[in-house]
């Protein structure tokens, strides 16, 4: 078996892991509803309260995964467009009518007062206090990450191989500096998430090189490390989350990549169809949670008498959001995206 083989055999890992992403944030969004059912375990509630950590493994994989399906494609001013028409398409279709939805709930709800509407429809706003939907806040990362990305087309591999780590190199400088001056301003284009997709590149170009079975025991070492004290600091923005929960989430991308790649463990497929589906899962999850709420399911499961119910609440939320997803992505996300790629291809 090539090489070339065996690293397209670890996206199976990768796609698994989003899923397990997409289900860390649910948790997290999912605890206040746990806890007012009347939910006590303390381990649910641990893991819970850290679940946003899974945004920082979709920016480190989303890096990985744009280095893995683009260094192959001619370096042509063409390529590029493709890319970002192929990109977009996949932000704004899977995006949009959950973005409508959450407008139609916050309207309702009489809540739409101070959002960013504008902002929000088109992913200009990283705020996500002032966003239609919160959690899309990650989006603009995204988007501005493709741009900077659909850049690379006009550079030859042999040369984005020496930029990259040179890149990098610069932004945690930078990084440093800015944490080392508060007082300077912090803005959106030099974000300390940039690193986490560079992270993400970076382990792409040097995969061949990191796919050694003695660095398990350091890679585990390093994510336990990183995530306890990400923990015990209470880290949850800045350079700190980056140095904590992003040095984890590269762990843990780096650790699936070596896992199959090795042969040690592949994901089932019932993983990777899950991990298709976590970018619905990601953006749907608050929908349902509304729906949960509205519709009489959490005061049918609140009790305080028993640990039971509050546990089949918080397992049907995940029922429910992963049911919805998997066919929603299968009914309509796909074939319009589908559609949308044959029709202005």
């Amino acid at each position: 078996m090539s090489s070339t083989t065996k690293i397209k055999h670890t996206l199976h890992n990768i796609q698994a892991l989003r899923a397990f992403a997409a289900l860390l944030v649910i948790l997290h969004h999912a605890l206040p509803h746990y806890e007012v059912m009347g939910g006590e375990l303390s381990w649910i509630k641990a893991v819970s309260s850290w679940g946003f950590v899974g945004v920082d493994i979709f920016f480190v994989i989303s890096g990985y995964i744009m280095a893995y399906t683009t260094f192959n494609k001619p370096r042509t001013y063409q390529s590029a467009l493709i890319f970002l028409k192929h990109r977009l398409f996949r932000i704004y279709l899977g995006y949009w009518p959950f973005f409508v939805a959450m407008l139609v709930i916050l309207y309702k709800k009489k809540q739409l007062a101070g959002l960013d509407l504008w902002g929000s429809f088109w992913l200009t706003n990283d705020n996500m206090f002032q966003l239609v939907l919160p959690v899309s806040w990650s989006l603009s990362y995204e988007l501005y990450f493709y741009g900077l990305f659909s850049l690379t087309f006009f550079f030859s591999i042999p040369v984005l191989k020496r930029f990259f780590p040179l890149l990098s190199l610069f932004f945690v400088l930078l990084s440093l500096y800015l944490f080392l001056h508060p007082d300077l301003p912090q803005r959106f284009f030099y974000s300390h998430f940039l690193l986490e997709f560079f992270g993400g590149v970076i382990l792409y170009i040097y995969r061949l090189k990191l796919m050694h079975l003695q660095l398990l025991p350091v890679i585990f070492l390093v994510a336990t490390a990183s995530y306890t004290l990400g923990i015990f600091y209470e880290t949850q923005n800045g350079l700190l989350r980056i140095a904590t929960f992003g040095t984890g989430a590269l762990m843990i991308v780096w650790l699936a990549l070596i896992i199959e790649y090795r042969h040690l463990w592949s994901s089932p497929q019932i993983l990777i169809t899950l991990g298709d589906t976590s970018y619905t899962l990601y953006l749907s999850h608050l929908i349902i949670l509304e729906l949960f709420y509205y519709s009489g399911l959490r005061d049918f499961f609140t009790s305080p008498h028993t640990i039971v119910s509050p546990l089949l609440g918080l397992l049907t939320i995940l029922f429910l959001c992963i049911i919805f997803s998997l066919l929603y992505y299968h009914y309509i996300e796909k074939p319009v995206y589908r559609a949308a790629l044959q029709r202005f291809s």
